[in-house]
């Protein structure tokens, strides 16, 4: 999960031309696997919805199942964002790939 939080962060930044961004996974105590309870996106000095909406997309095309059941949840650890430029191009190169894919199904 962590490779995809930092994909997906390092897609948002490439594709919206954005400096800095956190991508915040929940996930509820009960959920396994490719579950997750949600996701936010964080960035100074808001977060804005278009980016948590594009995130969301992306961790659905990545194959996660995305369901709050309002139970307890604990946040996952975000992406560092030191990486290389080659790292970025990987990561876009993914997540473009696999949106692409979930699209057309």
């Amino acid at each position: 999960m962590e490779q995809d939080i930092c994909d997906v962060t390092l897609w948002l930044i490439e594709k919206h031309s954005l400096s800095r961004v956190h991508v915040w996974v929940d996930r509820h105590y009960t959920q396994i696997g490719p579950e997750i309870a949600g996701v936010t996106v964080i960035t100074s000095p808001r977060h804005p919805a278009r980016l948590t909406e594009a995130a969301h997309e992306a961790f659905l095309a990545l194959g996660y199942r995305i369901e709050d059941t309002r139970a307890d949840t604990y946040g996952h650890q975000f992406c560092d964002g030191h990486h290389s430029k080659h790292e970025v191009i990987q990561a876009y190169t993914r997540i473009e790939d696999a949106l692409k894919l979930w699209r057309s199904q």
